[in-house]
C-alpha cells in the first residue's frame, strides 16, 4: 500500500508540472507548398503550418509559419529563408522541419537536391536549432495519392523520409513519421475510399463546388483541402506524443524539451459523422478528433440519394448545403447526421455539456513571413479581363530595376513600357501576388524592338528559371508575344525577374499576362473576369471596354464616336502582333473603327484608342 501511495504521488506531481507549466514558446515551421499558408481566396488549399495552432494552447504556444511553396531544403537555405528563421529563434523554442517533395523532383533543376545531399541540408536546420538554444522536430513528407510510397525506400524512391530519419537519431531529437502516419491512413485505414482522400482531403475540386474554384480544379496528388492538413497537424501531434513514450533515442534535453511541448497539445474530441440512411453508399465527411475551437468541414456526396440537411445531436437543423464550412468544433464529443429524403427520422443523442477551458483560440498559426507592397493604383488593371489571358499586368515601373519605364512608342497598353539597360547584367525586378496555385501555367510576355538578333532573357517566376527567346518585332512600335510553358505557381507572393543575356539588354517590355486567374502585382487586386457575352444579332463580344466620357465604342457595327480631333486606333491579334494601325483626323461624330480596311474578321483582338494624344480606350474584343 505504502509503494502504492508513492506511485499516486509521484504520478500526479509529473501531471501537475505538465499541464500547468506556465512557460510559453514559438513554434516555427519551415517547409513547402503542403505546408504553408493560404490566402483566404486560395480555399480551400490549406497547409498543415497553417492550422497547426488549433492544436495547441494559444496561452502558451505561439506558432509562426515560415513555410513556402515551391521550395526544396536546399532553396530554402540558398534564399536566407532558414537565416531569417534563425534570426527569431529564441532559447527553448521548436523549429519544425518538413521538405521532401521539392526535393525528389529532377524535372526541375531550380530545386532538385540530389539523394546523397538531403541530409546534409537537413542537418543545417537541426544546426540552426541548436545554435539558438532551440529544438529540431524532424517531419517526413506525407504521402502522395497513391499507393506508392515514393517518400520510403524502393526503386526509384526518393527515401526522404529514410534520411530525415537517420539525421533524427544521429542527433538525437524528435523524428515525425508523418509520411508513414498518412501512408497508412489513405492505404489502410481509408483502403476503399480512394475517391473520399482525392475529393474530400486532397484537392480535386468539382465545378461549383467551392467559389474559389468556379471551374474546378484537378490537383488531387499533391495540395489539401483545409481537412486533409487537419488530419496531418492530428497526425503530427499523435506522432509527438508517440516520441515521448517510446522513442528511447531521444536526449535527455530532447526529451525535457518534448514533455513542455506535449503538455501543451489540446484535448481532442471526437466529431462522428453519419447519415439517416442504412445503405448509404455516397460519400460523407470521415469521423474526426478535433480539439475544440477547430474548423470543421461537413459534406456529402449523394449516389442517387436526395439530401435535405445538416443536423446535430440535438437534431438541430445547422445547414441545408451538401458542403458545410466554415464553422468550428464544440469542446465535446459530437454527432452530426446528413439528413436525406425517405431516411429515419432525426432521434437526439444525449451527450455531455461543453467542456470549460479548451476554448483557446489558434495559436496564431496563420504569423510568419509578411510581405506588403505600396503600388501606384494606375498600374493596377481596373478593367475586364479577357477570359483566354484572366490575369494581365502592367510591366511598366518594376519595384527594383536597371532602365526606365518610358512612353515615347506607340501601341503599348498601360502606363508606358519598361526599357531594360543596354547590359548583358541588367534585370527588373517585379513583386507579384497569386491567389492559386498550378503547376503548369502558361505566360505571355508582350515586347517590341528593332534589331537583326534576338535579345533573349532569362525569366525568374518565383524560383523557377526560363529562358525565353526574344526575335527582333521589326520595329520599336510593333509588338509581338513571347510565351513561356508550364510555369509552376503557387499560391503566395513572389517575385518575378528579368534579366537581359546580351551586351543589348533585352526588348521593351509592356505587359505579362498568365492563363490563369488570380495573379497580379502586389498591392493590386485580381482582375475581374467575364465569360463572353454573345450579342444575338452580331456574334460579337466585347470584353473589356474601358472608354471614356468623350468616346463612345459600338462593338456590334465596329464604329467609334468621338468628339473630333486625331484619332490613332492599333489593333493587336490574340498573338500580340499589330495587324492594323491607322492615325486619321476626324470631325466630331461617328466614324468606323477601322477605316482604311473591311471589319475585322473573327478571332479575339486588342484595341488601343487615342484622342489627341490621350488614351482612351484599351479593351479587349472578341468577334465570332
Amino acid at each position: 500500500m505504502k509503494s502504492l501511495f508513492k506511485f499516486f504521488i509521484a504520478a500526479a506531481v509529473f501531471t501537475g508540472v505538465a499541464v500547468s507549466d506556465s512557460t510559453s514558446f514559438a513554434i516555427y515551421v519551415v517547409g513547402d507548398s503542403t505546408v504553408c499558408t493560404y490566402k483566404d481566396n486560395a480555399y480551400p488549399q490549406t497547409g498543415w503550418g497553417q492550422v497547426l495552432g488549433y492544436f495547441f494552447d494559444a496561452s502558451r504556444v505561439k506558432v509562426n509559419n515560415y513555410a513556402i511553396g515551391g521550395r526544396s531544403s536546399r532553396t530554402f537555405i540558398e534564399e536566407g529563408r532558414l537565416d531569417e528563421v534563425k534570426g527569431k529563434l529564441q532559447k527553448g523554442d521548436y523549429l519544425f522541419v518538413q521538405f521532401g517533395h521539392n526535393d525528389r523532383d529532377y524535372s526541375k533543376a531550380a530545386r532538385y537536391v540530389e539523394p546523397s545531399q538531403f541530409s546534409g541540408y537537413i542537418q543545417k536546420y537541426v544546426d540552426a536549432a541548436k545554435a539558438k538554444g532551440a529544438n529540431a522536430i524532424l517531419i517526413s513528407p506525407m504521402n502522395l495519392n497513391g499507393s506508392r510510397n515514393v517518400f520510403s525506400t524502393g526503386d526509384k524512391n526518393y527515401d526522404a523520409r529514410g534520411m530525415m530519419q537517420t539525421v533524427a537519431k544521429n542527433n538525437k531529437v524528435p523524428f515525425v513519421d508523418l509520411n508513414m502516419k498518412s501512408y497508412n491512413t489513405y492505404n489502410t485505414t481509408y483502403k476503399n475510399m480512394p475517391d473520399y482522400v482525392t475529393r474530400y482531403l486532397y484537392k480535386k475540386l468539382e465545378k461549383g463546388e467551392y467559389p474559389n474554384y468556379p471551374d474546378g480544379v484537378n490537383d488531387g496528388t499533391t495540395h489539401f483541402q483545409e481537412m486533409g492538413s487537419m488530419g496531418h497537424a492530428q497526425m503530427i501531434c499523435e506522432e509527438l506524443e508517440e516520441n515521448l513514450k517510446s522513442n528511447s533515442n531521444l536526449s535527455a534535453d530532447a526529451k525535457a524539451a518534448l514533455t513542455t511541448l506535449v503538455s501543451t497539445i489540446k484535448k481532442c474530441y471526437t466529431i462522428k459523422v453519419q447519415t439517416n440512411l442504412s445503405n448509404y453508399n455516397g460519400l460523407i465527411t470521415q469521423t474526426q478528433y478535433f480539439p475544440a475551437g477547430s474548423p470543421m468541414t461537413l459534406r456529402v456526396t449523394p449516389n442517387g440519394q436526395t439530401f435535405e440537411k445538416w443536423v446535430d445531436d440535438d437534431c438541430n437543423e445547422i445547414s441545408k448545403n451538401m458542403i458545410y464550412y466554415g464553422f468550428r468544433t464544440k469542446a465535446r464529443n459530437i454527432t452530426y447526421t446528413a439528413m436525406f429524403k425517405g431516411g429515419s427520422e432525426c432521434k437526439k443523442i444525449a451527450h455531455d455539456s461543453e467542456e470549460s477551458g479548451n476554448e483557446n483560440p489558434t495559436s496564431s498559426s496563420s504569423e510568419g513571413p509578411e510581405s506588403s507592397s505600396s503600388i501606384d493604383p494606375k498600374l493596377c488593371f481596373d478593367g475586364t479581363a479577357d477570359a483566354a489571358w484572366p490575369s494581365p499586368i502592367d510591366m511598366a515601373s518594376p519595384e527594383i530595376a536597371d532602365g526606365l519605364t518610358e512612353t515615347n512608342h506607340e501601341g503599348y497598353t498601360g502606363q508606358g513600357f519598361f526599357n531594360i539597360e543596354n547590359s548583358a547584367y541588367s534585370t527588373a525586378t517585379y513583386k507579384l501576388t497569386s491567389d492559386q496555385s498550378a503547376s503548369n501555367a502558361r505566360v505571355m510576355i508582350r515586347y517590341s524592338f528593332q534589331g537583326n538578333t534576338n535579345r533573349d532573357m532569362k525569366i525568374t517566376i518565383d524560383n523557377g528559371t526560363y529562358d525565353v527567346a526574344f526575335p527582333s518585332t521589326g520595329s520599336w512600335d510593333k509588338w509581338d508575344t513571347a510565351y513561356i510553358e508550364d510555369v509552376w505557381v503557387d499560391a503566395l507572393d513572389f517575385k518575378m525577374k528579368i534579366a537581359s543575356t546580351t551586351s543589348d539588354g533585352g526588348p521593351n517590355i509592356d505587359m505579362i499576362a498568365f492563363d490563369m486567374k488570380g495573379v497580379y502585382r502586389t498591392g493590386c487586386k485580381p482582375a475581374k473576369v467575364e465569360n463572353d457575352v454573345e450579342s444575338s444579332s452580331s456574334g460579337t463580344t466585347i470584353v473589356s471596354v474601358r472608354p471614356a466620357p468623350s468616346l463612345h465604342f459600338d462593338a456590334r457595327n465596329q464604329t467609334i464616336t468621338t468628339a473630333g480631333g486625331m484619332l490613332m486606333v492599333q489593333v493587336s491579334d490574340a498573338m500580340g502582333k499589330v495587324v492594323a494601325q491607322e492615325t486619321h483626323n476626324v470631325a466630331p461624330g461617328t466614324v468606323s473603327l477601322l477605316q482604311n480596311q473591311s471589319k475585322m474578321t473573327s478571332g479575339r483582338y486588342f484595341v488601343r484608342v487615342q484622342l489627341n494624344g490621350q488614351v482612351l480606350m484599351s479593351s479587349f474584343l472578341y468577334i465570332k
